[in-house]
């Protein structure tokens, strides 16, 4: 089968993880996988199957978006024309809209909570988006969004997938900390929320013993290290930037924490569970209370609530029973989200829709 995956670029983020991860699990069921991006200046991620890069820049004003759009609608009905692609597998607004309008066979994915995306993509996705083969969204709360907010009928849900096998073998290498330390993991931006994580843990009787280590570059570091600062924490809380095997330091953590004020179906979650790392997540539109089972696999807390997270960090930090009833039911929590199973979902749209 001749498969297209577009999206912005292979840059940082969940929904270019997920796009490299398919291409390369596609790939190796012998399809014929092109990756298609708009802006491959900053790739992070690396792909299967052959890349093109559209090189049609994404524009910050409303005129320079809807011109750009334009423009990527135009080539892209071109380059299906062209291909001939037997799917299309569109990620992100970006990509989605482009391409749905340059082919009705466009499956298309939502990422993240649609109440968080741009007023313009509130007003284009309820009038392109029902023109998809399919929507495909990466949580059963996003799905429910799309429908009731939307009016999309036209949806489906498919969660991230996780290769557990290979991200256990990535977390048996060492690491330079040796002190015990709580893991946050994510963009150094606001929708992560490491302000709230950093309030809960200074008030926590953590800190007393652990350090708290978060894993992560962007523009709220300045913001960070000042709060870090006011709390006199330097020597506690370690801003240790982006890390190529992020898996080394799930492993050797005592626990780790999600504080995000949003998000779509966290792969950083799967990712410590496949760790046998216990979790404590805020519940958080939307994503973490479909991979965590509260008080099975980890603990969920009130969205944004920093006194709730300062208790939840002091319960699981006092309580070893709990610490290793966590981590013994946390692979078994994500076997259903292998890389076969998932890919199927993927294929099945394709072969039956």
């Amino acid at each position: 089968m001749k498969i297209a995956f577009l999206i912005q670029s292979l840059g940082h983020g969940g929904a270019e993880r997920t796009v490299s991860n398919l291409s390369f699990a596609m790939e190796k069921e012998q399809h014929d996988v092109t990756v298609i991006l708009f802006d491959a200046r900053d790739n992070y991620y690396p792909h299967g199957g052959r890349l093109i890069d559209l090189n049609i820049i994404a524009k910050s004003n409303a005129l320079g978006k809807a011109i750009t759009l334009l423009k990527r609608t135009l080539l892209l009905r071109k380059l299906f024309k062209k291909e001939q692609f037997d799917a299309i597998y569109s990620f992100l607004e970006s990509s989605g809209l482009p391409s749905t309008l340059a082919s009705r066979e466009t499956v298309t994915s939502v990422r993240d909570d649609p109440a968080a995306l741009e007023m313009i993509y509130h007003k284009l996705i309820p009038r392109i988006y029902p023109s998809a083969k399919k929507v495909v969204a990466c949580s059963k709360a996003i799905e429910n969004i799309l429908i009731k907010d939307f009016g999309l009928k036209n949806t489906t849900t498919i969660y991230n997938a996780i290769d557990i096998e290979k991200v256990v073998k990535l977390s048996t290498e060492d690491i330079e900390e040796t002190a015990p330390f709580i893991l946050a993991v994510g963009r150094l931006d606001k929708q992560k929320g490491f302000d709230f994580l950093i309030e809960a843990f200074a008030a926590s009787h953590a800190s007393e013993t652990l350090k708290l280590i978060i894993l992560g570059e962007g523009e709220e570091r300045g913001a960070l290290n000042a709060l870090i600062q006011q709390h006199q924490l330097e020597d506690k809380v370690l801003l240790k930037g982006s890390v190529v095997n992020p898996f080394a330091y799930y492993s050797k953590a005592k626990f780790f924490t999600l504080s995000s004020r949003h998000e779509g179906f966290p792969n950083i979650l799967l990712e410590a569970l496949a760790c046998r790392c216990p979790c404590i997540s805020f519940d958080c539109p939307t994503g973490p209370n479909e991979i965590i089972q509260h008080n099975e696999n980890g603990l969920l807390v009130d969205a944004e609530n920093v006194a709730a997270l300062t208790d939840a960090i002091n319960t699981l930090h006092g309580n070893t029973a709990m610490q290793e009833k966590f981590k013994q039911n946390a692979q078994a929590s994500i076997q259903h989200l292998n890389f076969k199973n998932i890919t199927n979902q993927w294929l099945s749209l394709i072969k039956t829709a």
